[in-house]
């Protein structure tokens, strides 16, 4: 009998630790993350739920999407949050919904908003329980740059085991790394860009363009990184490894694409949320970078890729750090 009641008294111990956290999760107040369909529709139904299900993991609380039409008005908006839960532990908002954003903290003052900037230049003023967070553009800049440096090491190491090639075609003809961008990257930015590249890839000098009659032949290309212009490039099925800043389900992407830059709602809303329970009124928020392994391949090159992604240039070190004690 005495056996029978210990092994009780374990399972309901074991019960109530298990079940505990799950209670507590359960009945704590969700965040709510604004999507809108095209948003919904250009992320991917499948890699939404996995993000959702990882954030409300990272965050110990459920992070629940509310999806309105493309274009809704800030009362729509603000009635479609507030039927999704009417005291939310955070609403966090995308910039294309800044004015939906102030007209809920209108609406609702003591429940804590966070707005997605982006690379807005102008956003609205953060204040008690509204918070604004850019897109770190020059970390991520940085970043793209000392990843292009590596993977252009990688296109010389594959030319260099082609035994069809013998030692003067590899050296010939020069390679250059491309930044295309559209005119929203500013000049001191694309020197983020330059100065990554020079770290990891000195031997291979960095193009600009806008467009494609500034691209140089696929031949003199070690690398492109396409940054908020130039998806047409992608459909000539080019030779050079591509990086991506896009919102873009990587399952639709071409082998070409190493790495995906992301700073869609998905990607941004962990830090975003838990820059919002510290009461951070702004901040500046580096995209999420996927590297795809697959098509990597060598391991090496992959850890190096991997450990890129953790660095940012001193000066925006700098910036964060204003931006924290403020």
């Amino acid at each position: 009998m005495r056996k029978w009641i210990k092994l009780l008294i374990t399972a309901a111990v074991i019960i109530t630790a298990l079940g505990a956290p799950c209670l507590v999760f359960i009945t704590r107040p969700p965040a709510l993350l604004l999507i809108d369909t095209p948003i919904a529709t250009l992320y991917g139904t499948k890699r939404a739920k996995r993000q959702q299900t990882l954030a409300s993991l990272a965050l110990f609380r459920r992070v629940r999407p509310v999806e309105v039409a493309n274009g809704a008005s800030p009362d729509i908006v603000s009635f479609a949050v507030s039927e999704a839960h009417a005291r939310p532990f955070c609403v966090v908002f995308p910039q294309s919904y800044s004015q939906a954003a102030e007209y809920y903290h209108e609406q609702q003052p003591e429940i804590p908003v966070a707005l997605l900037g982006g690379y807005a230049a102008a956003l609205p003023s953060p204040d008690d329980f509204f918070y604004v967070y850019g897109s770190d553009r020059e970390t991520d800049l940085y970043r793209a740059g000392l990843l292009a440096g590596i993977l252009s090491r990688r296109g010389r190491q594959l030319d260099e085991e082609d035994a069809s090639l013998d030692a003067s075609s590899l050296d010939a003809p020069a390679l250059n790394i491309v930044l295309w961008h559209d005119r929203s990257i500013r000049k001191s930015q694309r020197e983020f860009f330059t100065r990554g590249a020079g770290e990891t890839g000195p031997e291979y000098p960095v193009v600009f363009t806008g467009n494609a009659s500034g691209m140089p032949d696929n031949e003199k290309v070690s690398c492109v990184v396409l940054a908020g212009a130039g998806g047409e490039y992608l459909d000539k099925n080019p030779h050079p490894p591509v990086i991506l800043f896009a919102w873009l389900d990587p399952a639709i992407t071409s082998r070409e694409v190493m790495v995906i830059f992301d700073d869609s709602p998905w990607a941004l809303a962990v830090p975003a949320v838990r820059l919002a329970a510290k009461k951070q009124e702004a901040a500046l928020i580096p995209s999420k970078t996927l590297i795809f392994s697959g098509k990597v391949a060598d391991n090496g090159i992959f850890r190096s890729l991997k450990e890129s992604v953790k660095k940012r240039p001193e000066i925006i070190d700098n910036v964060q750090d204003a931006l924290t004690n403020n």
